[in-house]
Order: C-alpha cells, then sequence, then structure tokens
C-alpha cells in the first residue's frame, strides 16, 4: 500500500473580484466526508476564495468587475496564487515526499483558474495526479485533455467514483473498471462508461477538513442538502445535462432525521442559526416537504432557513407551514416575463402561473425574490421588455437579473450555436484571456440573434437600472432586515455585518446614479 496525501481544491474566482464569498464548496465537502468513512483520513479541502472573502453583495457592474478576473488569472504575483503556492508547500514537509492526489472543482465560468491551479501543482510535484471534478468535466469531457497537467476528471457525481480511483491507486488495480472516470492510456483518453452508483447524501459533508475553517461565518458553515437532484428539464440548466447522465434527473430526499442531526451538529458546533436548504429545487415532494417542515417545528430546533424552489412547487398552505418551520427566505427562477421564451426554455411553467405564486408569496411575510436572466441567444427586445413588466407587477421584495452564461450540452446552447451566436468549441488557452460571461461566444459583443450589440447594451444597462432601484427600496431593505431579525436576536456581530454591507451597496448605488446623471448632463 502506499500513503495518500489528498487535497481538494476550490480555484480562486471571487478572490480576483471582490464579491462576496459565501458558504463553503459542499461537494468537495461530500467527497472528502466519503473518503474518511472509508478510512482515508489524510484529505483537506482548500477554498481559495475564502482566505481574503469580498464583501460587495452588489453584482450590477458584474460584467465588467470580472474583467479583474481575467487580470488576476494571469498575474502570477497576484496574491491569490501566492496563497495557492503556500498551501502546495506545506505537502513538503508533511512527512511523506509529495503530494499524491489533488481534485479541483472545476465550474465553467471559472475553468481558466482550474488550468492554472492544475499548472502550479505540477509545477511543485510533478508526479502528482491531478483530478477535475464538477460541472465542466460532466459537460464537455474531452476538453480538459486538452490542458496537459489534468490527468484524469470525474464526469457526473463525484463521491463513489473519487473514492474508487483513490483505493485502485492505494491498491494497485486497473482504472477500467471504474464508471464515470476518463484518463489518459497510451496516448488515447479512455471515457469509462457512465457512473449510476448513487452517492449516499444521508452522510455528513465534512467541514472539519476545510483548511481555514475560522475564515468562515456561522451562516456559512449553515449550507446543506435536504435532496439532490431535479425532476425538470430546463433548457438553460448544467445539471440535468440534457439528460445525458439520466441519473442527474432523480430525486433522492435524505432521510429526515439525519437532515434533523446534521442541525443539530452545525448548530452545536458552530453556532449556526441561519441554514441554506441547498436543494435543486426545494419541494419537489409535496408531503415529503410537508413532513421535514412539521419535523423542524416538533423538534424546536429555533433556527431560520432559506431554500430555492419554482412557482409550481408551492400553495398557501404549505407556505404557511415552511414559515412556521422556520424559512425566512424563498429563492424563486423566473428566468423572463416572456411566454413565448419560457417555452423554448421548456421551463415548464407559464406567466400566469408566476403571478399567482407571486401573490401567494407577496400574502405570506417571508422574504422572497425571483430572478431573471438576459442574454439568451433567442431573446428579442420585445422579450426583455416583457421581462422589465412582469418583475414591476409580480413586485418581489428582491429581484435579481443576471447575463445569461452558456452552458455546452444544454438545449439552449444548442440553439445558440444554430442560430450562429456561439462556437461549440473553445481552445485552451481562450479561457486564460476571454471575459468568463463570454466563453463560447462568436462575436463577444453579440449575445442574441435578433438584437444587434449596441441596443442589447442600451436595453441591458436599463434593465440593470430598474432591478437594482427596485432593490434599493427603502421598504424592500427593512423587510430583509426583518426577516432576519431572529438570526440578529442571537448573533449581534452578523446585524453589524450587514448593516455595512448594506451601507456600501447604497452609497455604490448612489454613486452611480449621480455618475449617470452627470453623463447625461455633457451629452445635453
Amino acid at each position: 500500500m502506499i500513503s495518500m496525501q489528498i487535497l481538494l481544491i476550490n480555484p480562486p474566482f471571487k478572490r480576483f473580484t471582490g464579491f462576496i464569498h459565501r458558504y463553503y464548496p459542499l461537494e468537495l465537502a461530500y467527497i472528502a466526508a466519503t473518503l474518511k468513512l472509508h478510512g482515508f483520513e489524510d484529505v483537506a479541502i482548500f477554498d481559495a476564495d475564502a482566505l481574503h472573502r469580498g464583501d460587495d453583495i452588489d453584482f450590477s457592474d458584474e460584467y465588467q468587475r470580472l474583467g479583474l478576473y481575467v487580470q488576476g488569472l494571469n498575474d502570477r504575483n497576484h496574491p491569490a496564487w501566492g496563497e495557492m503556492k503556500a498551501v502546495l508547500g506545506k505537502y513538503r514537509s508533511h512527512g511523506t515526499a509529495s503530494l499524491t492526489v489533488a481534485c479541483i472543482a472545476a465550474g465553467v465560468t471559472m475553468f481558466g483558474s482550474v488550468i492554472k491551479t492544475a499548472e502550479l501543482i505540477k509545477e511543485y510535484y510533478p508526479d502528482c495526479l491531478v483530478v477535475l471534478e464538477g460541472q465542466y468535466p460532466s459537460l464537455k469531457p474531452d476538453d480538459p485533455f486538452k490542458c496537459p497537467h489534468v490527468d484524469m476528471l470525474i464526469r457526473g457525481e463525484s463521491e463513489i467514483v473519487f473514492l474508487e480511483l483513490i483505493r485502485s491507486l492505494r491498491d494497485g488495480l486497473e482504472l477500467s473498471h471504474i464508471p464515470g472516470l476518463s484518463y489518459r492510456q497510451d496516448g488515447k483518453i479512455i471515457h469509462n462508461p457512465d457512473m449510476f452508483t448513487l452517492a449516499d447524501i444521508d452522510i455528513m459533508p465534512a467541514r472539519e477538513a476545510l483548511m481555514n475553517i475560522n475564515a468562515y461565518t456561522s451562516e456559512d458553515m449553515g449550507m446543506m442538502v435536504t435532496g439532490r437532484g431535479c425532476p425538470f428539464k430546463c433548457a438553460f440548466c448544467a445539471l440535468v445535462w440534457n439528460g445525458r447522465l439520466s441519473n442527474q434527473s432523480l430525486v433522492r430526499h435524505r432521510d429526515i432525521d439525519s437532515v434533523i442531526e446534521e442541525i443539530r451538529f452545525v448548530r452545536d458546533r458552530f453556532g449556526t442559526t441561519q441554514f441554506i436548504f441547498y436543494d435543486n429545487s426545494f419541494g419537489v415532494g409535496h408531503e415529503r416537504t410537508i413532513e421535514l417542515c412539521e419535523r423542524l417545528i416538533s423538534e424546536r430546533l429555533n433556527i431560520n432557513w432559506s431554500c430555492a424552489t419554482r412557482v409550481n412547487l408551492i400553495n398557501e398552505k404549505l407556505l404557511k407551514l415552511m414559515k412556521q418551520a422556520g424559512c425566512n427566505l424563498i429563492k424563486v427562477g423566473i428566468e423572463s416575463g416572456s411566454e413565448r421564451v419560457m417555452e423554448i426554455i421548456q421551463k415548464g411553467i407559464s406567466v400566469e402561473q408566476i403571478r399567482q405564486a407571486s401573490r401567494m408569496l407577496n400574502k405570506s411575510g417571508i422574504f422572497w425574490g425571483g430572478y431573471f436572466m438576459m442574454g439568451m441567444p433567442i431573446e428579442t427586445e420585445a422579450d426583455m421588455e416583457a421581462t422589465i413588466a412582469l418583475m414591476k407587477e409580480i413586485n418581489p421584495p428582491h429581484a435579481g437579473i443576471f447575463l445569461y452564461t452558456p452552458y455546452p450540452a444544454t438545449r439552449l446552447f444548442e440553439l445558440g450555436v444554430e442560430a450562429g451566436i456561439y462556437h461549440d468549441e473553445m481552445g485552451i488557452d481562450d479561457f486564460l484571456v476571454r471575459h468568463p460571461r463570454d466563453y463560447f461566444l462568436i462575436d463577444p459583443h453579440r449575445r442574441t440573434e435578433s438584437i444587434e450589440p449596441e441596443r442589447f447594451k442600451q436595453i441591458s444597462q436599463r434593465l440593470l437600472r430598474e432591478f437594482y432601484q427596485h432593490n434599493i427600496r427603502f421598504g424592500s431593505i427593512v423587510r430583509q432586515f426583518i426577516s432576519r431579525r431572529r438570526v440578529y436576536l442571537r448573533n449581534s456581530r452578523m446585524l453589524w455585518s450587514d448593516i455595512v454591507k448594506g451601507i456600501k451597496w447604497i452609497t455604490k448605488q448612489r454613486g452611480k446614479g449621480e455618475r449617470e446623471k452627470g453623463r447625461k448632463k455633457l451629452l445635453a
């Protein structure tokens, strides 16, 4: 047997921009927990975004700020890379020769950072096995091997595949028997069959494996799942991967006893009173959701929690029960105000359902946010106008709008390729120089088939102004603070932290408003 030193890495991304970094890398913590459960104790998680966390909660200028990501990515003297080097350097004095296996979480938009991280690992430890897991390897399993520093990758759920890989390395076994694994062999790329053995999500993610665990707040440590998977087939979603990995559309609910056990542990260990149920779509399985809420009430846990759901998964009775069980924030994916767009993206809900659900949510007393997208390749100017109109009509306490990010292998991406908006492939070096929101775009200025770039810029800027003016309303800010009052009563430091963030946000918004007024005067 060989000694195994295993490092799981969440590469730097928000570290370059100053945007707030919330929570810990849940997927890596599940991998660590699975390894530890089977006797592999020498495993650690390095979250590169956690050491110097940003505090900016205003994403209205996200596109411009992400330019800093590209700069930092290519600046070897950036502190983020110095921090990574310091972590890697620790393994030189660990007692054995070097780091054995490094597993990097590989999201699409941060893939440039994945490449740089893999390169740095190989500089320190040429014999270290570099494995990728997560979104991009599952969507485009051939692409990561264009990077010479990547040895293997995992497609789909990572825990069981990575465990089998580590066991095989330890015992000197062949890799061909491990479903879900892709690797280099004799100059070829081998893709083993997909993995359909599902992970045990009842085990508790290994938060204790986190390096710099004190960098997280009590609320950060409250991220957990009550179920995994989603039965819906939204055309833009990279979770279901367009059905390519069919097990991803299965919904598995945790045993409620294990949910309660994890809440108690995190509350007692980290002082957490505000949790986030990070389910892909909370509320799938109506009766089970009721049972969970009733248990949260009967156990008298005295906590609050948030979740993300769909408008067709709620009703007035359930919302009332969720509120009694401690729910104080619901995030709802709305996407667009256009019925035409909703049909194309296969959301499975109508604009009228959105209206009905928003009335119930506004009546419930639970703070909620409605989240929209813009810049989809099939979107027209009329569709974008419909989004503004619907946001104002349903009047959520908080409204978020984000630039659509194309994810390969999804139906919406395919429509973009057919329309001549997206390339199906990117060169590996492109990830190091292109803006992460422009990946796969043929022309980074053109995001839709029917709207000219300059006109899209004008409309998108107006959408951003409308949404952020909506959110800066005094009543909305007060409602959000009230929704967290129980958290503040238990932890005054969190109250002060939120006040500081709120002041910075308001100040930034007012500064933008003054600059816009000045610009208009100059034009006049």
